[in-house]
């Protein structure tokens, strides 16, 4: 019986140790664990995730900037071949005994003010590039050499105020011809255009067939406007050019083949 009474005992004082446990809170309890936690175990836990993860965040920033630069580059080198076919397609429709020759050459200063409209190329005499030599993006023209030294060469565009050249304007069921000029503000003006022409917007403006170096059907640019602002019977036509004049990178320089005798 004392045995039994002891144990109850026993029992009885073991319940009161662990209510008197649950109900203190001066004891290393919950709201003392994260602190110890951290120190024990979550730091050397939780800082390697913490770099692993920024590290991670920062390599995926970078390649996705690869990413964009190789897509742009891609995109690039498509836009090239295909200005690149655009360009032998073209070379097939002259049907010159001899073939022509298209000189690649990159951009490198581009000079843009109120009075010039001009660029620089890195080709020169010592690859055949010669004044008056037509320089093209595909089969659009962007402007004509107007001087060249062994390894350099200076283009005007076709927006520069001093640029001339006869086009011809594929009309209704007409050719119309007129001298275009650049406006120095990358558009085209045509001027000397006869008033009883039927020219609408969006009729396409070619080089003339009657220039030396400059072979016929080069794409100067679309008709954006006809006017007649001088009420002289002579049209105006305004030209929206047919290349991204303020993106250049690469370009060819056009090469007539030599005429036999």
């Amino acid at each position: 019986m004392r045995i039994q009474r002891f144990h109850r005992y026993l029992l009885v004082l073991a319940a009161l140790f662990v209510l008197a446990v649950l109900v203190r809170d001066d004891l290393p309890g919950e709201e003392m664990l994260p602190d110890a936690y951290r120190a024990a175990v979550g730091t050397p836990l939780v800082q390697p995730l913490a770099v692993a993860a920024h590290d991670g965040a920062a390599d995926a920033v970078e390649l996705k900037s690869r990413l964009a630069v190789a897509d742009r580059q891609v995109r690039e080198l498509m836009e090239q071949l295909e200005r690149a076919h655009e360009l032998e397609r073209y070379f097939g429709e002259l049907r010159w005994e001899a073939p022509a020759r298209a000189v690649p050459a990159w951009v490198y200063s581009v000079e843009a003010d109120d009075y010039r409209r001009a660029f620089m190329i890195d080709r020169g005499t010592s690859s055949g590039v010669d004044v008056g030599m037509p320089v093209v993006t595909g089969r659009a023209l962007l402007g004509v050499v107007i001087h060249a030294t062994g390894n350099l060469a200076t283009v005007r565009r076709v927006d520069d105020p001093s640029f001339r050249l006869e086009v011809a304007i594929e009309g209704e069921g007409e050719v119309v011809r007129g001298v275009a000029r650049g406006d120095g503000d990358r558009g085209v003006d045509v001027r000397f255009v006869p008033r009883a022409t039927a020219l609408r917007k969006g009729h396409k403006a070619f080089t003339s067939r009657y220039l030396p170096q400059i072979p016929p059907g080069l794409y100067v640019g679309d008709v954006s406007d006809i006017r007649d602002l001088d009420e002289d019977g002579l049209k105006e036509v305004a030209l929206l050019p047919a290349a991204a004049l303020g993106r250049l990178s690469q370009v060819h320089v056009l090469i007539q083949p030599a005429k036999r005798e």
